[in-house]
């Protein structure tokens, strides 16, 4: 089993794709997310980071709710969204549970109109996810799940205002940063935004054995 207490169908998904046992940030990452406490982790490439948060997010939310996004997952880019939600809809294929990823590229109105018609898990930049937030008034009121994935990524200095204005805009909900190191930007993300994190930091050699892909 991959890990105990994780729902049946989420187990059964898991078995399915190969996922035979958990990397060492997936072992110290999931139970802690699964809290409802803010948490940072840091954790080398490749260790399975993007993983335990496609894991965790199906197991904390199961299914279809409302019509709003319950979990909004910030990426570097359109090509990191777009591979997140391949994750997803290979785990949660055995849910109802509705996952979008948004990205410029394709009209605005159009992905809004999909968003609106019922989305649980909504993944992208988070300079699209601003703009799909101020020009359609993208509904977070119901956000259970704040995820920013590749923080060293993530927080450059062109972006960081974005997201920056994204989490203000965004009501209390638990939140959560993984990276493969810390900075300065980081780490006033930190002190700013969250509450009493738990940090987990992953060395190298921990990893080096049980590697998956992001």
């Amino acid at each position: 089993m991959f890990l105990k207490k994780l729902d049946e169908q989420l187990t059964i998904a898991l078995e399915q794709e190969g996922f035979e046992k958990p990397t060492p940030i997936q072992k110290k990452t999931i139970g802690k997310m699964k809290s409802g406490r803010d948490c940072l982790f840091i954790a080398p490439e490749q260790s399975g980071k993007t993983t335990a948060i496609v894991i965790t997010v199906i197991q904390q939310l199961k299914e279809a709710l409302d019509d709003v996004p319950r979990a909004l997952i910030v990426v570097e880019d359109r090509a990191k969204a777009e591979a997140m939600k391949e994750q997803f809809d290979l785990l949660a294929e055995h849910t109802d549970l509705r996952v979008f990823a948004v990205f410029q590229g394709e009209h605005i109105l159009k992905q809004r109109d999909r968003v609106y018609a019922g989305c649980d898990v909504l993944i992208g930049p988070a300079k699209f996810l601003n703009e799909l937030y101020s020009n359609s008034g993208m509904n977070l009121n119901s956000l259970r799940m704040y995820i920013i994935d590749d923080g060293q990524s993530v927080f450059k200095h062109e972006i960081t205002s974005q997201i920056d204005r994204l989490t203000t805009s965004t009501p209390e909900s638990q939140r959560i940063v993984f990276t493969t190191e810390m900075n300065v930007r980081i780490q006033d993300y930190v002190e700013y935004y969250m509450i009493a994190p738990e940090i987990v930091e992953i060395e190298a050699e921990d990893s080096e054995e049980e590697n998956q892909p992001e």
